[in-house]
């Protein structure tokens, strides 16, 4: 699940992570993660918001998004309870601006209170 992918954490005062031991390095085989071949905004909604919709497709201040990539499926949490079951997309409002958004799968989520399944979860910079 996006929001819970990563989280903020303070570094030691010598600027290494929590945990690392000193003196030692990594292996360069073991250096940086791999990167993702999907794009992910670095702005998450703290609670993603409903979207309204019009003939199936999501608005954004009452104006149609532009589809521009996707789906990209995500199912997970079903081992803690936390199931998330979505469909993410990345949108292009009328402005420009690119968002995060999901169209939740069935049965619709709990946030889901308007009858919309979609919802803006992030924004791009």
């Amino acid at each position: 699940r996006p929001e819970r992918a990563s989280a903020l954490r303070p570094a030691d005062a010598a600027g290494a992570a929590p945990g690392a031991k000193r003196g030692r390095t990594r292996p360069a085989a073991a250096a940086a993660p791999q990167a993702l071949a999907v794009p992910r905004p670095v702005w998450l909604e703290a609670v993603p918001a409903p979207l309204a919709e019009k003939r199936s497709r999501p608005l954004l201040d009452g104006r149609p998004l532009r589809l521009l990539c996707g789906p990209e499926r995500i199912e997970a949490g079903w081992w803690d309870a936390g199931l998330a079951e979505r469909d993410y997309f990345i949108g292009e409002a009328a402005d420009g601006a690119l968002v995060w958004i999901y169209r939740a799968r069935l049965p619709l989520s709990e946030h889901d209170e308007a009858g919309s399944g979609w919802f803006l979860h992030g924004r791009f910079g």
